[in-house]
């Protein structure tokens, strides 16, 4: 049986943490939106540094505001296993579009 202090796991997380957190967010969705204009116009490393903003904002936005940071290991491995699965979906959906042919679709 288990006990209470283990079925209540109580966070102290003050508001002002929310607030830096928000702030954060704020600042790296201004910086995505003006990156283009003030580091480069070039398409690659828009986009590079562009997924590099968003997965950072990702990371805060898991990590603060949905609580992953306090859960226990095992559900962090459950979270990071099922996002690995659905990338790997994803990189097969495009990669199949990408490369199919009309000329020599089968189906087609």
């Amino acid at each position: 049986m288990l006990k209470s202090k283990q079925i209540e796991q109580v966070h102290d997380i003050d508001a002002k943490l929310y607030y830096k957190i928000f702030l954060m967010l704020l600042a790296l969705t201004l910086l995505t939106f003006l990156q283009p204009f003030i580091i480069s116009e070039s398409l690659y490393s828009t986009v590079s540094i562009q997924m590099f903003l968003a997965l950072i904002k990702t990371f805060l936005i898991v990590a603060y505001y949905m609580h992953l940071k306090y859960e226990s290991m095992l559900f962090k491995v459950i979270v990071l296993v099922a996002v690995g699965t659905l990338c790997i979906f994803f990189i097969i959906t495009a990669t199949d579009a990408i490369f199919r042919n009309e000329t020599f679709d089968m189906f087609g």
